[in-house]
């Protein structure tokens, strides 16, 4: 009896050891070149996929969370039809996907939040919603306002971002829509003066925008050829939610192209964003966002971005990135120093983490005028 016991626990741990190999492989690997490959579970579409986060920007400093996943089912084949006027755009539809996260960094910030991102419609409509709440510990270094010092503040409150785009005509990868923005922001600026109680203020945020996207890139996660333009023009007004009023205009432009086939991929970056009005917050003014460099460290009414970003695909799944870029701030659009560029870069790796997807995941090395910095890389690094 205790042996025939014994030998059906051995059968029973041994069974569910091959279903678990067997879902492993399934998951994890691909059939194809039998390297791991993440593709499987998210297109399993039951459950959310566990993502760690590792937090490396200079601003908030070392950090990490975890995030749940959800992608809503399989990628569907977009439908193409013949004509002149047809886009080479993607063979499949940009991800349905809801996520959950929590973060927390060694300066104190953390952040808590929901977020969806769809495409419906056979991608005649998209998507993007957050709600979130956010702690978030930072440095204003004056932009212009005050004198050129540090400031440690704190920032905290609600935050809401849902963006509509609707794509007028079928065969076009033109995009047209509204975005708004709310934040209920609690400001805490420390004195670091012992006997001088920490400044504390309230300024709530609502702003809409105007959107016009132009997207005909090969993959939303790390795209190799085709571009991406966008330009945003809008409001921030208390008939919005806000405290004040003043405007708003962004554009940015990524553009892909493949230099040799299959093996050396190119991309250009162009960000412009101003903010003009009398009433604009210090923490909403525009910075220079350049790998090198901590959020918030240049900042001003009007910052202009460049930058190019190379990847060498090496062997197989991996490959090797290079970039850099130049950013400048000035009062006004007329007042830019070109000759005073702030000027970072450096290099990284990729693999092919998910190739049903495209997406490459990897990490990055970059030197700025002032520090070196690393991070950690999924997807691409330019987004909004």
């Amino acid at each position: 009896m205790n042996k025939t016991f014994f030998l059906l626990c051995i059968l029973l741990v041994a069974t569910t050891l091959i279903k678990a190999q067997s879902k492993f492989q399934e998951y994890f690997i691909d059939s194809t070149d039998h390297a791991i490959d993440v593709s499987g579970f998210l297109n399993a579409g039951y459950g959310f996929l566990p993502v760690p986060i590792v937090i490396t920007e200079p601003a908030v400093g070392f950090g990490g969370g975890l995030a749940g996943i959800y992608f809503h089912g399989n990628q569907k084949e977009r439908v193409v039809e013949e004509g002149e006027n047809n886009f080479e755009n993607s063979k499949n539809l940009p991800p349905v996907l809801t996520a959950v996260a929590g973060m927390y960094t060694e300066n104190g910030t953390w952040v808590t939040m929901l977020a969806h991102q769809g495409s419906y419609l056979n991608d005649r409509l998209r998507y993007t919603g957050a709600l979130g709440y956010m702690n978030i510990n930072l440095t204003f270094y004056g932009a212009g306002l005050i004198s050129e010092d540090k400031y440690a503040f704190n920032m905290k409150g609600f935050l809401t971002f849902q963006e509509f785009l609707f794509r007028p005509v079928a065969k076009l990868p033109f995009f047209t829509g509204l975005n708004y923005v709310y934040f209920n922001n609690n400001i805490t600026f420390d004195t670091q003066i012992p006997e001088v109680e920490p400044l504390q203020d309230e300024t709530n945020l609502g702003g809409m925008n105007i959107v016009a996207m132009w997207d005909t890139r090969n993959n939303t996660f790390t795209p190799f050829k085709g571009i991406m333009t966008a330009t945003e023009f809008g409001i921030f007004a208390k008939a919005l939610g806000g405290d004040n009023d003043y405007w708003n205009f962004s554009h940015r432009t990524y553009f892909y192209q493949p230099i040799v086939k299959e093996k050396l991929f190119s991309g250009y970056r162009v960000k412009f964003d101003s903010k003009w009005g009398d009433n604009v917050p210090f923490y909403e003014l525009p910075f220079v966002s350049l790998r090198g460099i901590p959020a918030l460290r240049y900042q001003e009414h009007n910052a202009l971005t460049l930058e190019t970003e190379w990847r060498w695909q090496v062997f197989k799944r991996w490959s090797a990135v290079g970039f850099v870029g130049a950013g400048f701030v000035a009062p006004k659009i007329n007042a830019f120093d070109f000759g005073d560029p702030k000027v970072a870069g450096g290099g990284g790796f990729r693999y092919l983490i998910a190739s049903d997807y495209g997406l490459h995941a990897g990490i990055d090395v970059a030197k700025g005028p002032e520090i070196w910095a690393w991070y950690l890389t999924i997807g691409s690094n330019w987004f909004r």
